[in-house]
């Protein structure tokens, strides 16, 4: 718990970092057009899907607006699944201007290409998408719905997010290794971030946040490994 405290009150004062604000404002946009294009997208696929003549009774065409409504609706809950996609384009910027003022000793190792880091957030992307829509289902039960999106997508994004922080420093061996050991403390920053990331106006922030809880949970546990007992 003190590591989550640590890492939640850090990724905000981070905001605030030397050059912070424009790296930010970039995420909030491009999270902005994300969204946009998804739930367009989506819309007009399904319009196409369906295309249906409109019938007599109806007044006008009300189909196209129920459409869009739903896949609204449906974005707003598949975006925690997309997010991997959005911190690709700026994660190492969040995660160098952070590592500058909190961790100026750290080293890290020399940066993966952008396009293979790419292609593997969207089949990662395409996975959590996918794995929610499978389970839809279950996301009809009452009580039981909120608990298994909220851990499903927290356990997933968590790892991922976590992994791509400390691949930055570690060999993605080692990084998996360290997400085996402090498993339940990062699924539930990323139960955290899931949940910050289905509120309203908060889910705009959602992608800038993870990355920060992240780098300051990896680096808290890098630098207490030795001299602190372990964090659970």
């Amino acid at each position: 718990m003190e590591t989550l405290i640590f890492a939640f009150t850090r990724a905000l004062r981070s905001l605030f970092a030397p050059g912070m604000i424009r790296v930010f404002a970039y995420s909030v946009l491009l999270t902005i057009v994300v969204l946009c294009v998804f739930w367009l997208g989506a819309s007009k696929t399904l319009v196409w899907v369906y295309d249906r003549p409109t019938p007599e009774y109806l007044p006008f065409d009300i189909v196209p607006l129920i459409m869009m409504g739903a896949t609204g609706v449906l974005a707003w809950f598949l975006f925690p699944g997309i997010m991997p996609i959005i911190v690709n384009f700026f994660d190492d910027r969040i995660a160098t201007l952070i590592e500058k003022q909190d961790y100026p000793h750290s080293n890290p190792l020399q940066n993966p290409p952008f396009w293979p880091e790419f292609w593997h957030d969207a089949k990662f992307s395409l996975m959590v998408v996918g794995i929610n829509i499978l389970v839809l289902p279950l996301y009809l039960i009452p009580v039981l719905n909120a608990i298994l999106f909220y851990w499903l997508n927290g356990y997933l994004l968590g790892k991922e997010f976590f992994i791509m922080t400390a691949r930055r420093h570690i060999p993605l061996t080692e990084a998996k290794k360290l997400w085996n050991s402090k498993s339940r403390l990062i699924t539930v920053a990323g139960i955290a971030l899931t949940f910050m990331a289905t509120l309203p106006v908060f889910n705009l922030f959602a992608p800038f946040w993870g990355i920060a809880v992240m780098t300051h949970i990896y680096h808290r546990n890098k630098q207490g490994a030795d001299i602190l007992p372990p964090y659970r």
